[in-house]
């Protein structure tokens, strides 16, 4: 293990999601009874529906920390089980390409291009 250090940034993303329910739609979920706007509201909670838009509302910083690469790697394979398979390397090399800036990674691209 090498002794570089990372940055490890938690936060929270936030999105206004709409969705648009007819109200024929909720009938037929009960058609013996008048139909009630707020049935639209169990529906969405339950994943019934599709949304009709979304919209980015930004990210919130938590808390950060610093960790060794032996921790990291810890982190690594508890937060992303379904890749615990990988070699050290081929971890180390996702960290290190989510990690770098998108200016830096498409510079890099375009001079390995050329």
């Amino acid at each position: 293990m090498s002794n570089e250090q990372y940055v490890v940034v938690t936060t929270i993303s936030q999105f206004k999601i709409r969705y648009v329910v007819p109200m024929s739609e909720l009938q037929k979920e009960n058609p013996d009874a008048p139909v009630d706007p707020k049935w639209a509201l169990d529906g969405v909670t339950c994943n019934d529906y599709e949304e009709f838009s979304q919209e980015h509302l930004g990210e919130v910083i938590t808390d950060w920390q610093v960790e060794n690469e032996e921790q990291i790697i810890e982190r690594f394979d508890k937060e992303n089980d379904y890749l615990a398979g990988w070699t050290t390397e081929q971890k180390l090399n996702n960290i290190r390409r989510n990690g770098t800036s998108h200016e830096r990674r498409n510079a890099e691209e375009i001079s390995t291009d050329d």
